[in-house]
């Protein structure tokens, strides 16, 4: 199986178009790239975005749980 086959079977299986797979996963990679910046942040500066790492998880589980529903 070839890297298309497998791409168009990974949307069949979500349930998603090309477009909406892509928003969904440039959105979340965006998050987690802003998240690991603010978390180099708060590893020399402890004292700010304490909760950072943990929204990040909470809201990703939220995200996925909430699409497999869909």
């Amino acid at each position: 199986m070839n890297c298309i086959q497998k791409a168009k079977r990974h949307l069949r299986k979500n349930g998603m178009s090309y477009r909406g797979h892509f928003l969904f996963a440039a959105k979340h990679g965006v998050r987690c790239i802003l998240a690991g910046i603010l978390l180099i942040v708060h590893s020399i500066f402890p004292c700010i975005f304490r909760r950072v790492g943990s929204r990040l998880v909470n809201r990703l589980a939220k995200d996925f749980k909430e699409h497999r529903k869909n």
